[in-house]
């Protein structure tokens, strides 16, 4: 997927206002139920994730996820793709036929962050790794995370310029101000989403090689996620908010997401709902949508 597509995607949406046998553990919800962003400039803002054609189409008809969360599939010229919104973030879902110009492969990952801190990126990549590019535009600065001789980034970050959070928020900048998680996103999306059972991701599981993976950690750490610790003998990497999880194998060529962990506004039963070749297990106030990404 290009860098400009994927950045075009995100950016219209700001305008237009894995394992059978694996279960929940207790140890899951050991992350706050909470978004307490005060204290980390940088937080998770949106993913982009690219499903087989099956998959995506049961996701666009589930009852249950319509029930879930505040979701719509959106169609504009050149593009159709299908949007799930928490309280301060959301899930861009497209298979690989959602674009008309080209196909794109199952698995297709971009990640990105949001900068609460005025001219915080430009600081970042202090070690200068040839992988994290700075970009400047007009309306959004970028730090991202490029591999592979790619010209598509796999994370991003970006931040706001004083133009662009006027116009869109209608609020004064200056340089001492913080920004809001909600604003980089759409106030009707984000209102909606209250009344749903999705209240926000704060964890997302990443299948990667072990090459990927040292790249994938050196950008986290520039972004504040420096607490690390084990879980199912995986890796995850947190801000103390939020998290990402690496599962790491040799046989996997790019990243992928295979997970989201899933904040939900109230408890629930013990339920398992099949989407596709996905499923999301919920418990309690803690929902896990699984991936088999091929």
């Amino acid at each position: 997927m290009s860098r400009n597509l994927l950045l075009y995607l995100s950016c219209s949406l700001m305008f237009m206002a894995c394992s059978t046998s694996e279960k929940l553990a207790v140890s899951d919800t050991s992350i706050t139920n909470e978004v307490k962003t005060s204290s980390n400039p940088i937080c998770f803002n949106h993913s982009v994730l690219v499903l087989e054609s099956t998959t995506y189409e049961a996701v666009v008809n589930s009852e249950f996820i319509n029930q879930f969360a505040f979701s719509y599939e959106k169609q504009l010229k050149g593009w159709k793709g299908f949007y799930m919104f928490g309280k301060t973030n959301y899930l861009e879902l497209f298979h690989p036929k959602s674009f008309e110009d080209h196909e794109e492969e199952e698995g297709v990952i971009w990640i990105c962050h949001a900068s609460l801190k005025p001219n915080h990126l430009e600081q970042l990549n202090k070690q200068k790794f040839d992988f994290i590019e700075y970009e400047s535009e007009d309306e959004l600065d970028y730090l991202n995370l490029v591999m592979n001789d790619s010209v598509d980034p796999t994370i991003s970050t970006w931040e706001m310029g004083k133009n662009y959070y006027e116009s869109w928020t209608k609020k004064e900048y200056h340089d001492s101000i913080e920004f809001l998680p909600v604003d980089y996103n759409s106030p009707k999306d984000t209102d909606s989403s209250s009344n749903y059972l999705m209240n926000d991701v704060y964890g997302i599981g990443l299948s990667l090689n072990p090459d990927d993976s040292l790249k994938v950690i050196s950008y986290l750490k520039e972004i504040g996620y420096e607490s690390f610790s084990e879980f199912n003998g995986n890796t995850r990497i947190s801000n103390n908010d939020q998290f990402i999880e690496l599962l790491v194998s040799e046989e996997t060529k790019s990243p992928t997401i295979n997970r989201y962990y899933i904040k939900l506004n109230q408890s629930i039963e013990q339920h398992t709902e099949v989407i596709g070749n996905s499923r999301i297990e919920c418990n309690g106030k803690l929902a896990i949508w699984y991936f088999e990404i091929k």
